[in-house]
């Protein structure tokens, strides 16, 4: 079995270029795999895409979820993917990871990669009023939760699940242009203003926040989170019970699933795509529209 795995030195706030040589010595009683580090943001995909090209039977992402997010997208061809995705999880989020019970352990993720079985799951597609579009294996964010994403740019000093809560207090702290929507959810209307809508095709994000917990990776829906617009000592309270995945129950929560979201704003939106940033404010996107991918690609788990 030919493998290709593509590793992004920077994952994790630059602890990833250490793990190359730990993933080819683990590699080694299986016959080894290629590997090629990526030098600079997007360029996993194209190393994925080439590789899908050049005929590799598995090709990996080690490293966060931007690094799968962007072998996905090199992969897909159309609808569906052109080859099977293998993950070795060295971010600071790891939520598909952590969806699909792939180890965090470095050797027992590349052991997997020649032992475990492919696992079927959905995917997701958002494309903007510019036309640009991305596919998405995990979560999509829009308002606040896309705020967070912004604000963890600026944090370097902790990593992993407290980057991700320590960005989310800032963010309570500072975030007030709630956007004024109209959204379709398949054929309901929704017009209101939001805090955010987060979107999952899994059900974590942020390295441990729950919030669509009960998504499924093959069920040919997307789960969504919609929070109406809160004060600051009630988004406390939702993010405590958001790490349980309890504030389903909340009236200020309205959860739904749907194969085809739209969404048009007032004002510029913040959009993030499985962690990264999709949409600043000033791209001025102020529609998307989201779409179930069913059954669209092969994982190793």
């Amino acid at each position: 079995m030919r493998v290709k795995v593509i590793l992004n030195p920077m994952a994790d706030q630059g602890r990833g270029a250490a793990q190359a040589a730990v993933i080819k010595q683990a590699a080694q009683p299986f016959g080894g795999v290629d590997l090629v580090l990526t030098e600079s943001p997007g360029h996993a995909r194209e190393l994925a895409w080439q590789a899908a090209d050049d005929g590799y039977d598995l090709v990996v992402a080690a490293g966060g979820d931007g690094t799968i997010s962007d072998v996905v997208n090199g992969l897909m061809r159309g609808s569906k993917a052109v080859t099977k995705l293998g993950i070795i999880p060295i971010g600071s989020g790891n939520d598909l990871a952590w969806s699909l019970k792939i180890p965090t352990k470095i050797e027992t993720a590349v052991q997997n990669l020649f032992t475990g079985t492919p696992r079927t799951i959905d995917l997701a597609r958002i494309e903007d009023d510019q036309g640009r579009f991305r596919i998405v294996d995990n979560n999509i964010g829009i308002g606040f939760d896309a705020v967070v994403v912004i604000e963890t740019q600026a944090i370097t000093r902790v990593h992993g699940f407290l980057m991700y809560l320590w960005a989310t207090l800032r963010t309570i702290m500072a975030y007030s242009q709630l956007p004024h929507v109209t959204a379709h959810f398949d054929d309901k209307l929704v017009d209101q203003e939001i805090t955010f809508i987060a979107f999952g095709v899994g059900p974590r994000g942020g390295g441990g926040f729950l919030l669509t917990p009960d998504a499924k990776q093959a069920d040919d829906l997307i789960d969504t989170c919609t929070v109406n617009p809160v004060g600051r000592l009630t988004m406390l309270s939702l993010l405590l019970s958001v790490m349980r995945g309890t504030h389903v129950t909340s009236k200020h929560v309205t959860m739904r699933q749907n194969k085809h979201i739209r969404v048009r704003s007032n004002r510029p939106l913040p959009i993030h795509t499985d962690g990264e940033m999709f949409a600043y404010p000033q791209d001025n996107v102020r529609e998307v529209t989201v779409t179930s991918l069913p059954a669209a690609i092969d994982v190793i788990v």
